[in-house]
């Protein structure tokens, strides 16, 4: 659902940022971001975070809250948390006998579309990989600094382990360590 996920970290609510807008390692996914933009309150958050270089704390809960609402109006009952270890926002679908997960999940198209959908994702990137590196080497790092894979362990190695049928990797997928590098490897 394009609603769901993580994001949030703290910034106070400022759209400033220490890069400016030629140098962001996000300068490319914001502006595609903005030319796909499908509404002023999305194209509005999008210019500012072009010319700052990121999408600011305040603009992203903005857009989760006009999400909301919108799903709200068509009566889904929706709630974000923020998660205190990331500061990102969790969606969580409160349901009960009479849900309709097909309903929910359109609701959730037409809802984001406008609201979220293009800043969402991104900003949660962004809190969570501020260089915008490849990911992989990002868990890969994450997983040598906590000592779960040797120093020579490479993102091919990592590739080639994860691509192993269940049970047959090297790599303990089911530790709560793995499982913290995946959800958040900068740390």
């Amino acid at each position: 659902m394009p609603g769901s996920g993580n994001a949030g970290a703290s910034d106070g609510g400022s759209s400033s940022s220490s890069s400016s807008s030629g140098s962001s390692s996000y300068e490319a996914e914001l502006k595609q971001a903005l030319q796909s933009a499908s509404s002023d309150f999305e194209r509005g958050v999008l210019e500012r975070a072009v010319k700052a270089g990121r999408i600011s704390e305040s603009d992203y809960r903005e857009a989760n809250e006009k999400y909301q609402e919108c799903m709200a109006a068509k009566g889904d009952d929706v709630e974000f948390d923020t998660d205190q270890s990331t500061g990102l926002m969790q969606e969580h679908m409160n349901t009960d006998d009479n849900y309709d997960s097909a309903k929910a999940n359109e609701d959730s198209m037409a809802c984001a579309k406008g609201t979220n959908l293009q800043i969402r994702d991104l900003y949660e990137r962004m809190v969570q990989n501020p260089s915008n590196a490849d990911e992989i080497e990002l868990v890969v790092g994450c997983l040598k600094r906590r000592k779960l894979v040797p120093d020579s362990f490479t993102k091919q190695d990592y590739l080639t382990e994860m691509g192993k049928p269940e049970g047959s990797s090297k790599l303990d997928t089911s530790s709560d360590a793995f499982s913290q590098c995946l959800a958040n490897p900068s740390k």
